[in-house]
């Protein structure tokens, strides 16, 4: 397992702060649509890195 491996989960990581933050201001979604949408942002993230790598 080599350090970039964690790249596409940083990337998630990074999305999800950015759901969160938009959402603590504008109430939009609840924390499990959130997280919903953040696994599917994970799944394309890494689909996209194993294809590129």
């Amino acid at each position: 397992m080599t350090p970039a491996s964690f790249v596409p989960l940083l990337l998630a990581a990074i999305v999800w702060t950015g759901f969160w933050r938009i959402n603590r201001t504008r109430n939009w979604f609840t924390i499990g649509e959130v997280i919903f949408w953040d696994v599917i942002v994970l799944i394309v993230i890494q689909l996209v890195w194993l294809r590129w790598f």
